[in-house]
């Protein structure tokens, strides 16, 4: 009696466990927005080169942020941003320099068909100039991630953003 209620017990357990919501699948893949690599040094006169990278986004249609340094040690070269791979043909892009911060807007030009892009890719990469010896965080602000409906994308407002930073020599 004892032994088949242990066996009993084993089995239920068994049943238990292989049957409860603790899988090992993966979870929702989380949108995150980041700026790599995370963290470079360069000397004084010297560029350093960003990509900001997209992960798990669904229905992208456009972007727009500001990067926004300390500019007192960082500065912005001419033209210093290029489209990302993730980006088709036919796409609009803007930037424009202020005083600590380098505006940007990528966008996909409307068709009759489907527009929005989903998954992970390079959005823009992104050029910048250590111009006195000091550290900067580059740091997004009045972010943008908009679907082909002019709203923000799927899991916008859970969002992960990965800031950067620049050591100047």
């Amino acid at each position: 009696m004892k032994k088949t209620l242990l066996i009993a017990c084993v089995v239920i357990s068994v049943l238990v466990f292989s049957c409860s919501n603790n899988s090992t699948e993966p979870e929702d893949e989380k949108l995150i927005l980041s700026i790599i690599p995370s963290e470079q040094t360069v000397n004084t006169g010297s560029e350093a080169t960003y990509s900001v990278k997209i992960e798990n986004v669904s229905d992208l249609f456009a972007i727009s942020c500001e990067i926004v340094f300390n500019n007192g040690v960082v500065g912005v070269p001419i033209d210093p941003v290029t489209k990302g791979d993730f980006w088709g043909d036919d796409t609009i892009i803007t930037t424009k320099i202020n005083y600590d911060r380098l505006c940007v807007a990528i966008g996909q030009i409307q068709t009759s068909g489907e527009d929005g892009l989903d998954g992970d890719g390079i959005l823009f990469d992104f050029k910048v100039t250590g111009i006195l010896a000091g550290e900067s965080d580059l740091i997004f602000q009045n972010l943008n991630l908009i679907d082909e409906n002019g709203e923000q994308v799927d899991d916008f407002d859970e969002i992960e953003i990965n800031n950067g930073k620049l050591i100047i020599q």
